[in-house]
């Protein structure tokens, strides 16, 4: 007990230390506010991330925004851009449309995890993660967003299944009701690999009936240089991603406090090889027979409705969801004498979400939101191994076909309810009562499959996932909250199936509590902005990722983990034109209890996957306010300390470097340009780590990049 308490008294220590380190001179970019040109203050976000519009620095939790103006200041166009600047989140770059990232160190890999991830994925509060495998992970151009929020700790009780870390809420801009608008975006960059990249956006808003109906789309293209060269394939700079795709939104107000709004969103993300360097072919090098491309589409069709009941707000939504997505990858090392043997991986995730709520209105001593949820997805995965050698001795290339169905229900209940003691003190209490259930049926057939089998399996589970916070506001200029919480996420089926070892059939749900103490400090008349939290998570029955010794993944429970760390941030405006913001942040995950993987015994006290020690992001915006050609400098920089990218017994390495990014851009009337570089010193990071069927590998940061952007907006 003294040991944990000596723990908080010291991460309290820290967080005043950093509060007062930051006043005097601030350093990353995870805002919640935009600076006001007039005043020299800084202005608060509103965000609809808790399901109902509200101020960024009056919620109870820990919370992230960013809005359009702050990922421009940044030339943020993608989760690496931003989320790698957000306290307690580590974004693991590997192949576009399929990079986790994990918030607090809750996770068990930095790659995809063989069941429900643990961090979820909101479009417009729309859920985007599979029941079970994922299917790829929604990383949408913010080109033309109202804001991206980032919720750490589990958010089980008004989000559900799978963010138990936290939750990346995306919030398109909505059409304007009133006004003609139109915004175009180009830019081109070349990386220090001599490769080049593009990229093309245009948004329109028209409005077709003035303060009833209006439309606005968005669409974009954007070619990602590669910088890997395959030297198995001849290939350089294979690691080439197209970007494309975009959304039509339309509102129609037909009655004052009567909304209906709708959304079509369409993005591909398209890898002509993946850029996993191996380190024993070289810097930016990787030695493949066979390319190893990876495609992932998202589609979403929205409906909502809000209708303003007076005494509420009523919210209902309907959407379908569909993901697409296909790799292929050499596994020419399983069996050398077939070589080449490509493992294909296509599929598809695609279901409809039902939301109903109501929220009442604001400004009253008892505050609700009530609602219930419903969403079925289905799954349909094939993993094949084709050999082309393989034909002249079984009469089929396929030698080994495994197609996957999969299809999971989850249903709710939930609410939250608040009281508002006075206008210092307020106590909220809140719960989810859920109901999931996953059915699966997994086929294995082929040569190397012997006789053909077919496994049904599948999961059911209901349980109350609660929340409770106490706020306290002694001043309107100082919030301190007290917050505990729990998050879960389905168990299911193991579909592989190993000859040569003792895959279990199935593996368990698990869930974690999340006890968190925080502050919001607002001072000198807005200018100065500090947050800081300290958390304990307690993780039970943790779902981790194995690779049998014939490298067919699975899953299994591995008893207990412990999370605890602080989170602190600062934003200052020293003067008018000069802002300087940072961001720390100190986490300490590890295994409760010994973990026998199979391959040996993983000690208790063993750092898990992504659990980086230390981040750190800091920024300077220099933008004097009516100055000619309305300048604008920034230069941000970032750190994240080593961690291991998967939990073995000796686990490959990432993280442990810094990164530097500098741009500089001028406005006149309607158009602007800026020059960036990005990775200024050329640094060499690792953004994920693995093992690898042909032996270690690792995703890099690309290299020193320079580009220029060009605007125009109406």
């Amino acid at each position: 007990m003294s040991r944990n308490v000596g723990w908080v008294l010291v991460g309290c220590a820290s967080l005043a230390a950093f509060g007062v380190a930051s006043a005097l001179a601030a350093a990353a970019v995870a805002s919640d506010a935009t600076a006001s040109p007039d005043t020299g203050s800084l202005e608060e976000i509103v965000v609809t991330a808790t399901k109902r519009p509200e101020r960024v620095r009056e919620i109870s939790g820990s919370v992230s925004a960013f809005d359009q103006s702050a990922l421009e200041t940044l030339g943020a166009e993608s989760f690496s851009d931003y989320l790698t600047r957000t306290p307690g989140v580590v974004f693991n770059a590997s192949v576009p449309g399929n990079s986790p990232a994990i918030i607090r160190g809750v996770a068990t890999t930095t790659s995809i995890a063989q069941a429900q991830g643990t961090t979820g994925y909101f479009i417009d509060d729309v859920p985007m993660t599979d029941p079970f495998y994922s299917a790829g992970i929604p990383d949408i151009d913010t080109f033309d967003v109202n804001n991206v929020t980032v919720l750490r700790g589990p958010q089980g009780t008004l989000f559900g299944s799978s963010s138990m870390g936290g939750a990346v809420n995306y919030e398109a801009a909505r059409p304007d009701l009133t006004r003609l608008d139109a915004h175009v975006r180009g830019n081109w960059d070349r990386n220090g690999h001599d490769e080049d990249g593009y990229g093309a956006h245009g948004m329109l808003n028209v409005p077709i009936i003035d303060d009833v109906l209006a439309i606005r789309g968005v669409y974009g293209r954007r070619q990602v240089a590669g910088f890997v060269d395959n030297i198995g394939t001849g290939q350089k700079g294979s690691n080439q991603t197209t970007i494309q795709g975009g959304r039509v939104l339309v509102t129609f107000a037909p009655a004052a406090g009567t909304r209906l709004n709708y959304l079509f969103l369409d993005q591909t993300e398209s890898t002509a090889d993946a850029g996993s360097t191996q380190t024993a072919s070289g810097l930016f090098a990787k030695n493949t027979l066979i390319p190893e491309p990876f495609r992932y589409r998202t589609g979403l069709h929205n409906l909502r409705l809000d209708q303003e009941l007076g005494f509420a707000t009523l919210t209902a939504t309907a959407t379908h969801h569909e993901k697409v997505f296909s790799s292929q990858q050499d596994y020419s090392g399983l069996v050398p004498d077939l070589a080449p043997i490509a493992f294909l991986e296509p599929g598809t995730s695609r279901g409809e979400t039902f939301e109903v709520r109501l929220a009442s209105a604001p400004g009253r001593r008892f505050d609700y939101l009530i609602g219930a949820f419903y969403d079925s997805t289905s799954e349909h995965i094939s993993d094949m191994l084709d050999a082309p050698a393989a034909a002249s001795l079984f009469g089929t290339s396929r030698i080994l076909e495994a197609p996957v169905a999969v299809h999971g229900r989850e249903s709710a209940l939930f609410g939250e309810g608040t009281w508002h003691f006075n206008d210092q003190l307020k106590a909220t209490f809140g719960g989810r009562w859920f109901h999931t259930k996953l059915d699966t049926v997994t086929t294995q057939e082929g040569p190397f499959a012997g006789p053909t089998t077919s496994t049904a399996g599948g999961s059911r589970e209901s349980g109350f996932s609660p929340k409770a916070s106490i706020t306290w506001q002694p001043g309107r200029d100082t919030l301190i909250y007290a917050l505990a919480s729990r998050g879960f996420r389905f168990g299911g089926p193991n579909i592989a199936r190993d000859p040569a070892f003792a895959i279990p059939s199935q593996f368990n749900s698990d869930s974690l509590w999340n006890y968190e103490l925080g502050t919001r400090i607002t001072a000198l008349n807005s200018r100065l902005l500090l947050d800081g939290t300290l958390y304990w998570i307690d993780w039970s029955n943790i779902q981790v990722t194995q690779t049998s010794p014939s490298h067919f993944i699975y899953t299994a429970n591995a008893g207990r983990a412990r999370n605890r760390g602080v989170e602190a941030s600062a934003t200052y405006r020293v003067l008018t034109a000069l802002s300087l913001q940072g961001a720390v942040t100190y986490l300490d995950g590890v295994l409760r209890r010994d973990f026998d993987s199979g391959a040996g015994l993983i000690a208790a006290g063993s750092q898990l996957p992504g659990a980086s020690k230390w981040q750190i992001s800091d920024s300077i915006v220099y933008a004097p306010v009516g100055a000619q050609l309305a300048p604008t400098i920034t230069l941000s920089h970032r750190y994240i300390s080593s961690a291991p990218g998967e939990l073995l017994l000796t686990p490959q390495k990432q993280g442990n470097y810094n990164l530097f990014n500098f741009r500089a851009g001028v406005t006149v009337q309607h158009y602007g340009v800026s020059l960036y570089v990005d990775n200024l010193g050329n640094r060499r990071g690792v953004s994920q780590a693995s093992t690898g069927v042909l032996g270690p590998v690792e995703f890099l940061v690309a290299p020193r990049t320079f580009g220029i952007t060009l605007d125009y907006k109406l």
